[in-house]
Parts: structure tokens; C-alpha cells; sequence
């Protein structure tokens, strides 16, 4: 893969808890020895009038404002923990 995909998360990142999506996705990718740009999408609470950022941003590169998102360099969107686990196991 000559191009990285784009990894979206949230404020958890890495520093989550381990059960946390956006943090399983990224120890995933890097198991799977897959690099990638990331992009810290939305940050604060999970409660959309909480949060210091909007997730809009998202929203307009992606067409989802759903995380953890990849978006791959021939602009496929995945978003969701599962499907972007079938991506990956599908590189390896």
C-alpha cells in the first residue's frame, strides 16, 4: 500500500481505556503492521453539547460523523470497530 489510510478517533486516542474502540482500532493497525496518518476527531465528552469540537469536520471528510473512521486512500470510508477489524485482517 504505497498510500496510509486516514485513522479518525476521539479524545480517548490511545490513552483510553483498553476497551474503547477508537484505542483497540489503532492497537489493531499497528499489530497488523499497517501504518497510518491519524486524526484526532473530536475531542471532550462523548455528549454531543459537551464536547469543545464538532464532529462536522468529519462529517465533511468522511461523509460519517461515526468513530473510529478509516478512510482509505482510494477514498473508502469504513467506519465502525468491526468492519474496520475485517479490513484489516483482509491486508495481512
Amino acid at each position: 500500500m504505497a498510500e496510509k489510510p486516514t485513522l479518525y478517533v476521539c479524545h480517548g486516542d490511545d490513552g483510553g481505556p483498553p476497551f474503547h474502540p477508537c484505542r483497540r482500532v489503532q492497537e489493531a493497525l499497528r499489530a497488523a503492521g499497517i501504518e497510518y496518518d491519524k486524526v484526532i476527531a473530536a475531542h471532550g465528552s462523548p455528549i454531543p453539547f459537551l464536547r469543545k469540537g464538532s464532529r462536522e469536520e468529519l462529517r465533511k471528510a468522511t461523509g460519517t460523523k461515526k468513530l473510529p473512521t478509516v478512510k482509505l486512500p482510494d477514498g473508502t470510508v469504513i467506519s465502525h470497530t468491526r468492519p474496520i477489524f475485517s479490513w484489516i485482517e483482509q491486508q495481512k
